[in-house]
C-alpha cells in the first residue's frame, strides 16, 4: 500500500474523531443565566449582553404576549381620525333624518289642502261657465238679425258618380267580351305532368298575360289598350275562369286560348295567340287542339287564320 493512501486514511480518521468529539462534547456554559454578571464597555458605558443572552431577551415570554399593549403615538393618531370621520356621518345621518319628517309633514299637508283646492277648481268651473253662457247669450242677442241658413237634405244623386257609371257601363258594353259574336279557340293539355295552379300562373304572367274581366288573363296589345285575346282554365265541366284565392293549389286540366270577333286587328292578335300558344305548349310539356279537339297542326292552323282574318259580322267560322 502506498504512502499517501495510508496518509489520507488517517488523516480522515482524526477528522472523523474531531467532529464526534465536537458534537459529544457539551459546553460549560450552555444554559447561561440572565443574571450573570455584566460587562460594560468602557467607551459607551452601555452593558454588553453576551449573544447566547441576547435570544432569550428577544423572544417574549407567554405572560408578556397576553400582557396589555399601550397605543403608540401613531396608533393614537388613527383612532382620533377615525372618531372625526364617524362624527360627520352622524351628523349627516340626523340631518337627513330631520329632511324625512319636514318632507312627511309637508306631504301630509299637502294631501289636507288637496281637498280645500278641488273645491276650489270645482268652483272656478262653474263661475267661468256661467260666465261663458252668458257670452253665448249676448252674442245670440247682438247678432239675432243675421239670417240662418237652413240646411235641406241632400236626396239627388250625384252627377260625377253617375258620369262615372255611365262611363263604366259604357266601357263594358264596348268590350271585346261583351261584344263578340264568334271565338276562335285554341286548347292546350298537359301530356306528361300535372299543371299546378302555380306554375299555370308564373307561365301565364311569363308571357305578358294579365288577369282581369270575367275572371280571365288577357294579353294586350303593344300600347297595352286594346285586348288581343284571352285565357280560361279547363275544368271538368268546361271552361271556367281563375279564381286567385285558390289558383296556388288547384290542379289545372288545360288552358283554352280564344279571340274574339269581330277584332280591329284580328291578324296581329291571332298571330300573337299562336305565338304565345306555342310558348307556353312547351313549357307546360302539352299539346295544342283547335275548337273541333283535333291536334293543331300547320294547315289547321292556317285555315283558322284564313277564318279569322275573312270573318264578317254575322257569317260564323265553320270547318
Amino acid at each position: 500500500m502506498e504512502v499517501t493512501t495510508i496518509v489520507g486514511i488517517v488523516i480522515a480518521v482524526i477528522i472523523i474523531l474531531v467532529g464526534l468529539r465536537m458534537l459529544l462534547k457539551k459546553p460549560a456554559d450552555a444554559s447561561p443565566s440572565l443574571e450573570s454578571e455584566l460587562q460594560v464597555n468602557s467607551d459607551s458605558q452601555l452593558p454588553i449582553i453576551p449573544r447566547h443572552v441576547r435570544d432569550q431577551l428577544q423572544t417574549p415570554t407567554a405572560e408578556e404576549s397576553t400582557a396589555r399593549v399601550e397605543p403608540t403615538l401613531n396608533e393614537a393618531e388613527t383612532i382620533t381620525d377615525t372618531a372625526d370621520k364617524k362624527e360627520p356621518k352622524l351628523a349627516a345621518e340626523k340631518e337627513q333624518a330631520a329632511e324625512t319628517a319636514v318632507n312627511q309633514d309637508e306631504k301630509a299637508s299637502t294631501e289636507a289642502a288637496q281637498p280645500e283646492a278641488g273645491a276650489e277648481a270645482t268652483e272656478t268651473a262653474k263661475v267661468d261657465e256661467t260666465v261663458a253662457e252668458a257670452n253665448v247669450e249676448e252674442g245670440l242677442h247682438l247678432h239675432s238679425h243675421v239670417e240662418k241658413a237652413e240646411i235641406i237634405e241632400f236626396n239627388e244623386e250625384s252627377s260625377i258618380l253617375d258620369e262615372h257609371l255611365h262611363e263604366q257601363q259604357r266601357v263594358d258594353e264596348e268590350s271585346v267580351l261583351q261584344t263578340a259574336e264568334e271565338f276562335i279557340v285554341f286548347n292546350i293539355y298537359p301530356e306528361r305532368r300535372i299543371l299546378t295552379g302555380d306554375k299555370t300562373l308564373k307561365v301565364l304572367l311569363k308571357y305578358g298575360l294579365r288577369y282581369g274581366e270575367m275572371a280571365c288573363f288577357h294579353r294586350y296589345d303593344e300600347e297595352h289598350e286594346r285586348l288581343s285575346f284571352s285565357v280560361l282554365q279547363i275544368t271538368d265541366e268546361g271552361p271556367a275562369g281563375f279564381d286567385l284565392e285558390t289558383l296556388a293549389n288547384d290542379q289545372v286540366k288545360g288552358l283554352a286560348f280564344f279571340l274574339a270577333l269581330p277584332h280591329h286587328d284580328v291578324q296581329n292578335a291571332f298571330d300573337t295567340m299562336v305565338s304565345i300558344s306555342n310558348l307556353i305548349a312547351r313549357e307546360i310539356d302539352g299539346t295544342i287542339y283547335d275548337q273541333n279537339q283535333q291536334e293543331m297542326t300547320a294547315q289547321s292552323r292556317e285555315f283558322w287564320r284564313h277564318q279569322a282574318i275573312d270573318y264578317r259580322s254575322g257569317q260564323q267560322a265553320t270547318v
